[in-house]
């Protein structure tokens, strides 16, 4: 159990490492042997990389022997000469800025397959949006925002009230109080409830959609129900939109680097799958 914490806090410093810099040319190898190298301070080595780079261009135009350190690194100095060689792009720009303030963008996504017929929300790196499936161990790209579902929020113009039901962006749902039909504004990601079992569970979902399945009257009519326990009583996927698979380019870092309240589980449990799957994969070869 000690030897698996200390891999997952190694994977988890290597892919906030790599993530600082687009894994652009820090490979994972050489992660690693940083990380184990610096007890995992992955913040305190990419600051060392940025500053080298730095270094390196105000002392563009001098005599060599003036740039060199005794006590320089030199795995931190091949790496911060290959960032400073990258095109000056606003791109490469913006990265080298985060990256000095040890900021990762991140955005909420919500992923399905449909292999599992299964959903999930990840807080992912906002460059990469990727995520995979820990049934079925494929990579997906997120659900188009335009057709997210969920726990939706709506502001129904006819009689201003706002209120929450389970819904789709793009698909009209009722408005329980004059019968109006409203799009969703949002849909609000889900998140792991700690609560222990039965202690605050809410009643049972009924609506005045055509098709749910415990229909409230007087129904609206030409509008759906996308609540998961109408899907099943209907005989209908539990997903409504399947992702497409991710193609990877052989840059992307493992998205999970960050733990969040949207997880169904730790962090940890999530990146020692991982590297379970990766050892599992080397096996095989």
């Amino acid at each position: 159990m000690h030897q698996n914490i200390e891999e997952v806090e190694a994977e988890k410093s290597t892919r906030r490492l790599r993530e600082l810099f687009h894994a652009k040319e820090i490979p994972v190898a050489a992660a690693e042997t940083l990380m184990s190298r610096y007890d995992n301070e992955y913040d305190l080595v990419a600051e060392e990389i940025i500053r080298l780079k730095e270094q390196a261009e105000d002392a563009d135009g001098n005599e060599p022997e003036d740039l060199e350190e005794d006590n320089v690194d030199r795995d931190l100095q091949d790496i911060a000469e290959r960032l400073r060689n990258l095109p000056l792009t606003q791109a490469n720009l913006e990265m080298f800025n985060l990256a000095k303030r040890n900021e990762i963008p991140r955005e909420q996504r919500q992923f399905a397959c449909s292999c599992s017929d299964w959903d999930w929300w990840r807080e992912v790196p906002e460059r990469k949006q990727v995520s995979r499936c820990r049934r079925c161990k494929c990579t997906y790209e997120p659900v188009p925002r335009d057709q997210e579902w969920g726990v939706a929020e709506y502001n129904c113009p006819n009689c201003n009230r706002s209120f929450r039901g389970y819904g789709q962006m793009g698909l009209p749902a009722p408005c329980y109080r004059c019968r109006g039909v409203v799009l969703p504004t949002r849909i609000i990601p889900r998140v792991r409830d700690r609560r222990a079992p039965g202690i605050g569970r809410r009643q049972q979902h009924s609506c005045c959609a055509e098709d749910c399945y415990n229909r409230e009257e007087p129904y609206v009519p030409g509008t759906h129900c996308v609540h998961p326990e109408t899907r099943r009583v209907r005989g209908l996927p539990r997903i409504l939109l399947p992702c497409d698979p991710h193609e990877s380019t052989g840059s992307t870092v493992a998205s999970c680097i960050s733990q969040g309240s949207m997880m169904e589980c730790d962090v940890e449990e999530i990146i020692l799958e991982d590297l379970n799957r990766i050892q599992e994969e080397d096996e095989g070869e």
